[in-house]
């Protein structure tokens, strides 16, 4: 499922890429209200959502980033318009494993996470967390008859934040499974990962904007420690790559879009994504522009088997 999903945005990228050059990249409209929105709900979408929404806004020429299924649209009273296909989103949905009675749970509300058991003479943690991916088909408003759309021009409603307890599993996970690699914080010195000590440094959590560009620049550092000579060996962090080479350039397009994924799967929403992957994104163009498809499956092959390295 992760592979077809991240399969599914490289085409998607190609072939905007292809259509409109950098302009695909850019965001749908300027202002948070024209982020993508549940119609019903009006909760903003995170993640890849946004990334697949907007995009999709932009090569339809919808007027209103607002999307729903087509159950939503039937309470509100509308229909689809006969011959509109749906786009499919995609969400996490966190579950729970009962090592005691060898299930799985129907609902974790209430769930004491902390609470142990006995299992082959061994104290254990009861409950384990599971992660699965749920897709559903959303159609734009733009696509319906008899509902109208919300005035986006004044705020909906903030974005209600939560630490990511998926990010974090992840981050936990790939640092447990890759000694000696290590995490440390050090504010001053910036965010970066040093190949020959194996260390990934960032700056204190509070120093970001939000706790979600916390972890995406983490996913980012994460990305270049997967190229490792004992792990990945990618070509373009162990070899002698100086700044500002074209092989800097490509594994810092590499990281970036495996951060990319990486806060798609976790359902992050960085407030400082648009300008960082941004600058990230020139680049890519720079020097695809002559070769742009070798330039593009190669980055996205890369970060693909670095994404799926760090979520093994």
């Amino acid at each position: 499922m992760k592979q077809d999903l991240i399969s599914k945005i490289n085409d998607q990228v190609i072939t905007g890429l292809e259509s409109k050059g950098l302009e695909w990249f850019k965001p749908f409209k300027t202002g948070k209200g024209n982020q993508p929105m549940n119609r019903v709900s009006k909760k903003y979408y995170t993640g890849f959502n946004i990334f697949i929404l907007n995009n999709l806004c932009k090569a339809f020429d919808y007027e209103y980033n607002q999307w729903m299924t087509f159950k939503q649209c039937s309470e509100l009273g509308g229909k689809v318009k006969k011959g509109e296909k749906s786009k499919e989103i995609y969400f996490y949905k966190i579950g729970a494993f009962d090592n005691k009675r060898k299930g799985f749970v129907k609902s974790i509300n209430g769930l004491n996470w902390g609470e142990k058991c006995v299992v082959d003479g061994k104290q254990i943690l009861r409950y384990k967390k599971t992660f699965s991916m749920r897709y559903y088909k959303v159609f734009n408003i733009a696509q319906t008859t008899g509902i109208e759309a919300i005035d986006t021009s004044t705020p909906v409603g903030e974005i209600e934040f939560t630490p990511n307890e998926i990010a974090s599993d992840i981050v936990n996970k790939y640092m447990n499974n890759n000694n000696p690699l290590k995490l440390t914080h050090t504010d001053g010195s910036g965010c970066y990962y040093a190949p020959t000590k194996d260390i990934i440094n960032m700056t204190e959590p509070t120093s970001f904007c939000d706790s979600d560009s916390y972890y995406k620049t983490l996913f980012h550092e994460m990305s270049h420690s997967t190229g490792h000579q004992d792990r990945l060996n990618r070509a373009t962090l162990t070899g002698f790559n100086p700044f500002g080479s074209d092989e800097y350039s490509k594994e810092e397009l590499v990281a970036e879009i495996t951060a990319m994924y990486l806060t798609g799967f976790t359902g992050l929403d960085p407030k400082d994504s648009d300008t960082n992957s941004q600058a990230y994104i020139n680049g890519w163009i720079t020097f695809a522009k002559n070769d742009k498809n070798n330039v593009i499956v190669h980055a996205m092959t890369q970060a693909s088997k670095s994404a799926d390295y760090i979520l093994k």
